[in-house]
């Protein structure tokens, strides 16, 4: 038995290493069973199922990034299904890209309520978006969507003085995985009840869980695939640090060896098989 799961080990290797010979906007296009999970950067997951492609919070010409995406936008128009959004800051909901996903493909927009003007600005089709509500769940396009409270923090670990109690976090069941996208947030209690959590997106920043309470999120969770986020992305100066400084490293350090076998810190462009 050993040796076929070994055999099996094996080949999920070679596909992997097989696929990731690949441009990214190949790898998506090209990826055809189970689910596959990409890092576009900062907090720009892409997730592909059944032909089904979603993002959260999508960010690939960002002024401030260190590098470029691996993706371009008209690369990007060509694949995706869902667009999610947690909240307005710029290097959350990209105008440009959202712009231009609006006139070149024909993605549905997930938005908070938060975010309907900066929407309206950009001319996004209203036919296109669901506006979402802290804890009331939907559906859309066969996806399950649980939308979560999120709590903006700021610089010395504060609350944000202009905190929208309408910003949004994301749990999304995608064929019976569960991912948790919090967005920009304190840790709250709405995370810390959830239950069945498979993938985890976390940000480990000043602003957001740091470490301490970014701990806390991953014992009390206890999810198969730990994903740190907000980092690696953003030119970090004396003004951005709060934010685009993240403490990953750190916070593996003080996991147990079990969770540790489960975390990932993504480079820009990498990705992931999640299987249940």
């Amino acid at each position: 038995m050993r040796k076929y799961l070994v055999i099996f080990f094996v080949l999920c290797q070679i596909a992997l290493l097989e696929a990731q010979s690949k441009s990214l906007f190949e790898q998506i296009r090209d990826h055809n069973e189970g689910i596959g999970l990409w890092w576009a950067g900062h907090n720009g997951w892409i997730i592909k199922s059944d032909g089904l492609v979603i993002s959260t919070d999508i960010l690939l010409d960002y002024r401030l990034r260190t590098k470029p995406s691996s993706i371009t936008n008209k690369e990007f128009s060509e694949l995706i299904d869902i667009s999610f959004i947690t909240h307005g800051h710029r290097d959350h909901f990209s105008r440009s890209t959202s712009a231009y996903l609006a006139e070149h493909s024909d993605c549905m927009f997930v938005i908070p309520e938060s975010c309907v003007t900066i929407a309206e600005e950009l001319k996004l089709p209203k036919e296109r978006i669901k506006v979402a509500s802290p804890r009331e769940p939907f559906q859309i396009m066969g996806v399950q969507v649980e939308p979560l409270r999120a709590i903006h923090g700021n610089a010395n670990f504060a609350i944000y003085y202009e905190a929208n109690l309408k910003d949004c976090g994301y749990v999304i069941n995608l064929d019976g995985i569960r991912f948790l996208q919090p967005g920009d947030s304190y840790l709250l209690e709405d995370h810390l009840f959830l239950k069945d959590i498979d993938v985890l997106f976390f940000s480990p920043t000043e602003h957001n869980m740091y470490i301490d309470r970014s701990i806390i999120l991953i014992n009390t969770l206890d999810p198969d695939y730990i994903f740190p986020q907000h980092h690696s992305t953003a030119e970090i100066t004396e003004s951005t640090r709060f934010w685009a400084k993240a403490y990953q490293d750190e916070v593996k350090l003080r996991l147990s060896n079990s969770l540790k076998e489960r975390y990932h810190i993504p480079i820009q462009g990498d990705m992931f098989l999640i299987k249940k």
